[in-house]
């Protein structure tokens, strides 16, 4: 079973999918000494987060660990680290960027629930909600299989 000192979700722009991953698994590791953190592929410079993923995440008491988003760059990408991107589309953009990764998957393969998470941008917050349960949904299953064996 590999072992991860990090874990990195990565999305387009790093404004709401992967701030919501990150938040949720922050929240199902507290009790473990593991680096989890969110980046975005194309962030030409820091953006404030989206308010309407920040609400949600509110709702469910939650808090983003950041205010801005951050560019995924070459010193992010480690052996000890397993980066989840939230589509097959930006998995790839990472792999042709970066082609030393080692350990990529879309959170819905790692989960084992393959698919994509799209993009809830324009909708209602009850869009966003959902998409805020998808991504729960999916990085609950991505931590079973994380920790798998762990005692």
């Amino acid at each position: 079973m590999e072992r991860y000192e990090r874990i990195l979700f990565v999305c387009m722009d790093n404004t709401c999918r992967s701030i919501i991953a990150e938040a949720v698994m922050r929240n199902v590791c507290r009790e473990r000494k593991l680096q989890i953190a969110s980046r975005g592929l194309v962030v030409l410079f820091p953006e404030p987060l989206n308010p309407k993923a920040v609400a949600v995440l509110a709702g469910n008491q939650m808090t983003p660990a950041k205010e801005m988003s951050e560019p995924l760059e070459e010193e992010d990408i480690t052996g000890e680290t397993l980066i989840l991107a939230m589509t097959a589309h930006e998995r790839e953009m990472i792999r042709e960027r970066f082609p030393q990764v080692q350990h990529l998957y879309t959170l819905g393969d790692y989960a084992g629930t393959p698919g994509d998470v799209e993009v809830p941008h324009g909708g209602s917050l009850a869009d966003y909600g959902a998409c805020c349960e998808y991504i729960d949904l999916l990085v609950k299953l991505a931590a079973e299989r994380l920790f798998r064996g762990d005692k």
